[in-house]
């Protein structure tokens, strides 16, 4: 499995092009049945920031999505409209701890949910106690947490020609569901005991780097 998270500050006046290109760019890459995910989530704060969330059987597969048609389409809009104000961040990493299932079947889009796209950077000294207490926390979010669509992580890989990968960097994203646009999901998501113990943990001043946590609404 391979998942990408980007995102994406819009130029305010290329705004609704954007969102008909990548909407339309979404909508052709989900009909290929080794795209397992493929969401469009909007920035808590700022309406012209945007953050994708994908995920691919496995590399080949998305190498395969590189050189499709609609792929070839984008690039080009990308390229003739110049929408960004500046450079998208592009983050390649391979999911942890997930099932055959969730490995094979297609997610729905669940509109209207809560979103966060996470970077974290633990120092080697602590990599596998930081490792243990993520673990925890993903079995505790996966197995008791009604309002909680998904927790998916893992660690920075590079891409030949896009991206290197980063040691000890580690990507993540997750969505909650509830009341306001699925905030109560998360809020819930922030009492429970293994968010407690991460919280623990984070207190020990454990990243090299500090995290970069991103709140979004998903509208596609």
């Amino acid at each position: 499995m391979l998942a990408i998270n980007r995102r994406c500050k819009v130029k305010p006046d290329l705004r609704d092009k954007f969102l008909t290109a990548i909407k339309e760019h979404q909508q052709s890459t989900r009909r290929n049945e080794d795209n397992l995910q493929f969401i469009i989530g909007q920035d808590v704060d700022d309406e012209n920031t945007f953050y994708i969330h994908e995920e691919f059987t496995n590399l080949s597969a998305f190498q395969n999505h590189r050189v499709t048609s609609h792929s070839a389409k984008f690039d080009e809009f990308m390229k003739v409209h110049d929408p960004l104000e500046e450079a998208q961040d592009m983050c390649f990493y391979h999911p942890r701890e997930e099932d055959t299932v969730t490995m094979t079947t297609k997610r729905p889009i669940s509109k209207n949910s809560f979103g966060l796209n996470v970077n974290l950077y633990p120092k080697e000294s602590v990599r596998d106690e930081f490792l243990q207490v993520i673990s925890n926390n993903k079995k505790g979010t996966d197995a008791d947490e009604k309002l909680a669509l998904q927790y998916t992580y893992g660690e920075s890989v590079g891409v030949e020609g896009m991206t290197e990968g980063s040691p000890n960097t580690f990507h993540f994203h997750e969505q909650y569901i509830g009341k306001n646009h699925g905030k109560e999901g998360f809020d819930a998501h922030a009492t429970m005991p293994h968010f407690a113990a991460w919280e623990d943990f984070v207190g020990t001043d454990p990243f090299f780097k500090d995290p970069e946590v991103y709140f979004f609404k998903i509208l596609e």
